[in-house]
């Protein structure tokens, strides 16, 4: 990246992005993220031991969004979950919905 940007200095160039209200952020090296103020506060990267490798560091996994009170929340439909609806939408008879049914050409929610 600097050599793409030679005239942005690593650290103190970026008060023009922030003025546009551009975000931005420095371009870390691998050995200076675990020290970045925000990494740190966080507590992003976890340390362990692996048995085959021994100390690393490693982000931990994202935080799950928790539903507060009021929230609906809902995963996608079921397979099927919706399929009689569309049969019965559909331009084909009754008889034939049930035979695409018992031949399982489709699967209905049960």
């Amino acid at each position: 990246m600097a050599e793409l940007s030679p005239s942005v200095p690593p650290r103190n160039g970026w008060s023009g992005f922030d003025a546009a209200d551009v975000p931005c952020a420095p371009i870390l090296r691998r050995g200076e993220i675990i020290h970045n103020e925000q990494v740190v506060a966080r507590g992003i990267i976890a340390e362990f031991d692996q048995p085959a490798v021994g100390r690393v560091r490693q982000p931990k996994p994202a935080a799950p969004v928790l539903c507060q009170r009021g929230c609906h929340r809902r995963t996608g439909a079921r397979v099927g979950e919706h399929f009689r609806d569309v049969l019965r939408d559909s331009r084909l008879r009754r008889r034939r919905h049930r035979q695409v049914v018992s031949e399982k050409v489709v699967r209905v929610a049960v």
